[in-house]
């Protein structure tokens, strides 16, 4: 079929476009929630690295002041959990995109990993709390903190996740210090419950911009798709579906630049429905809107290249661009084109060619020896041919002489 013109006769139909557009946007939504799995899934080696090192650090400083197997059987568990969301992170970066998986998947299991994050830190603030060592008691605080901190940029992407991990890991070590009762511990609860509220409110602030920013992102690229269709429906002939005359100019100058450089040939093809004002007095022009557009298939589907282009330049005027065709093989497609067209069988009464409707041609091409300067003069001689082959009769193929 014709380049351009097939596959894309949908779209100059009514309400064409705005399908297009909805299945954009909804792709878009969901390209959306993908780019944010992808962006928590690509930050998450980084995130598991830190912990690791943090969780090793927090042991070593605490070494002789908390028991060795709670330490240990603490450093165990955050090395399963680690080790557990390490391995969804490869099943992830493995999965096929054709595997029809839903990505909510993916999330769930993002966030069952950073809950699971959440309460391991949550107990070592539990489990590693020294109530006699207030040096101890903040570095822990303090490291706790930076966790919080650090995980924002992380799982911010996704709505309703860095609670999940910040609020589990922060609320054991406030109800210690709530615990031990004394001035300074209530201060701490109190400066970690607004640090806590703090986090939790710059998390929002971030998801906000990358919610802003997908959302930018959808506009521009749904903008871009309208542009495109648009780009196409002023190439297209909006009642047969084939191109119109600007891609058939834009594709003559294009292939003839081609040809010039690759020394290579070039035909065009021009074509009239014969005695078509004489069938839309006869028939009517719904009719002849009809005739049209039967026309403009058979045309369209006797090309098999997806070079060669057809178009409707005017009326019941049509062209053609072959690429890399000679003119004894442009003549051999226009008679498929003109048998395609007779097969038909479109009544036409008002015709003195015969009962059906018919088609005449000309034909021009490079190799024939013509003096050809500009794709125009290409054009001209095939118009010419046309003439001929209406001057003897219609229904016919006549190739510009040389």
């Amino acid at each position: 079929m014709g380049r351009y013109a097939c596959g894309s006769r949908w779209i100059a139909g009514g309400g064409g476009l705005n399908m297009k557009v909805s299945d954009a946007r909804s792709l878009h939504d969901r390209g959306s929630l993908d780019a944010r799995i992808e962006h928590c899934y690509r930050q998450l080696p980084i995130a598991l690295a830190v912990s690791l090192v943090n969780g090793t650090i927090l042991v070593l400083v605490l070494w002789g002041a908390i028991e060795p197997a709670t330490m240990l059987g603490w450093l165990l568990l955050l090395l399963a959990v680690s080790a557990v969301r390490y391995l969804h992170l490869r099943a992830f970066r493995q999965r096929s995109l054709a595997d029809g998986v839903s990505l909510a998947r993916w999330r769930r299991r993002f966030v069952a990993g950073v809950l699971a994050g959440g309460i391991v830190w949550g107990l070592a603030g539990a489990l590693m709390f020294h109530p006699d060592s207030f040096p101890h008691q903040v570095f822990l605080a303090f490291l706790l903190g930076g966790m919080m901190a650090g995980a924002i940029p992380v799982l911010s992407a996704l709505e309703r996740v860095y609670p999940l991990f910040a609020i589990p890991a922060l609320v054991p070590i406030a109800v210690q210090m709530l615990l031990v009762g004394d001035r300074i511990h209530l201060v701490m609860a109190l400066l970690l419950a607004i640090f806590g509220v703090g986090m939790l409110a710059s998390s929002a602030q971030v998801q906000r911009v990358f919610r802003e920013a997908e959302q930018l992102r959808r506009e521009l690229s749904s903008s871009r798709e309208v542009s495109h269709e648009l780009e196409r429906l002023v190439r297209l002939d909006t009642l047969t579906g084939i191109a119109n005359r600007r891609l058939f100019e834009e594709e003559l100058w294009k292939e003839w630049r081609r040809a010039e450089r690759d020394r290579g040939v070039l035909a065009v093809i021009s074509a009239d429905i014969d005695h078509f004002k004489e069938y839309n007095d006869r028939y009517g022009h719904p009719a002849g809107d009809r005739c049209l557009i039967k026309v403009a298939q058979a045309m369209e589907q006797a090309l098999s290249r997806p070079g060669d282009v057809v178009a409707r330049i005017g009326g019941e005027e049509f062209a053609f661009v072959l690429p890399g065709t000679g003119a004894d093989g442009a003549r051999a497609v226009a008679e498929q084109v003109r048998e395609r067209v007779a097969a038909l069988k479109l009544p036409h009464a008002a015709s003195n060619v015969g009962p059906m409707v018919t088609v005449s041609f000309g034909v021009a091409a490079t190799d024939r020896g013509r003096k050809l300067t500009a794709p125009t003069d290409l054009v001209r001689a095939s118009d010419a041919a046309l003439y001929d082959a209406k001057r003897l009769g219609r229904n016919r193929v006549e190739v510009a002489r040389d």
